[in-house]
């Protein structure tokens, strides 16, 4: 369990696919400097709602995280885009988590 942590890259994941990784716990952090990164900051402050995180996953970013220490989750509030399920797809894949993988070939999303 340990070495698959240490091989797991946390972060956020855009929907043409590119990747943001992060240290554990510093997912909001992250998600403000994406939003600075695509001039999105000044719209994002101007609401009181959501988090950060919140309002990157609403424009389609998906978070790859491991809240507990025990379980890496990819959350979307969004359907996938093609970019992102072949992100998943290989990402599982090397981790060796084959079945979790095989989710994201899926056409369901």
């Amino acid at each position: 369990m340990e070495d698959d942590m240490d091989k797991e890259l946390l972060g956020w994941l855009s929907p043409m696919g590119d990747f943001f990784p992060t240290d554990w716990g510093k997912h909001c952090m992250e998600a403000e400097r994406i939003l600075m990164k695509l001039g999105l900051y000044e719209e994002f402050s101007k609401q009181s709602l959501f988090n950060a995180g919140d309002f990157l996953s609403g424009r389609g970013y998906v978070l790859l995280h491991n809240p507990s220490k025990k379980k890496l989750m990819a959350t979307a509030l969004c359907p996938l885009s093609k970019a992102q399920r072949d992100f998943l797809y290989g990402y599982f894949l090397e981790l060796g988590r084959g079945r979790e993988a095989e989710y994201y070939l899926e056409e369901a999303f």
